[in-house]
């Protein structure tokens, strides 16, 4: 059964280098768009991964359990082993929940809700970091669940 450990080692020690070396080749980024890449990927290995459903149990007075407090009560909608561990979905319904609760946050303080045209102005302006970012997050997924795969795991 793969644990926390071994993704991590996986992900950061095997993938990320090949990910970065692989992007660096083909799309020939600019050093921002890597560096995107680069911490997306880490923070997806790190605090966002299929796994996250299991973030009730780290502790919450760490840096993990701290970067993981959005997803605390991610547990109470997915089911571990669900739609977490899909390939797509997975990704995307935590980033989803990832800005849903940025949305809250902004609007609960600055009591802001992001109209249509500053929303797409925002996309289209930050198109390539998005895209970078996501890119990231899901191929961070992609190697949990491939380890997840070739090991026959459980977590």
């Amino acid at each position: 059964m793969s644990n926390f450990k071994t993704h991590t080692r996986i992900n950061l020690i095997l993938a990320l280098p090949l990910l970065l070396g692989g992007a660096y080749y083909f799309f020939s980024p600019k050093p921002i768009e890597l560096v995107t890449f680069g911490c997306c990927f880490i923070y997806g290995t790190l605090f966002m991964s299929p796994d996250v459903d299991l973030a009730s149990q780290i502790k919450l007075f760490s840096i993990r359990g701290l970067f993981t407090l959005p997803f605390r009560s991610y547990a109470l909608f997915f089911r571990h082993r669900g739609l977490s561990h899909s390939l797509i979905f997975g990704t995307l319904t935590r980033v989803i929940w990832l800005g849903l609760h940025a949305l809250l946050f902004a609007y609960l303080v600055y009591q802001i809700q992001p109209d249509k045209q500053t929303f797409w102005k925002f996309i289209q302006y930050y198109k390539a970091y998005i895209i970078f970012g996501v890119s990231g997050l899901f191929l961070a997924d992609t190697a949990h669940l491939a380890v997840d795969h070739l090991r026959g795991s459980s977590s």
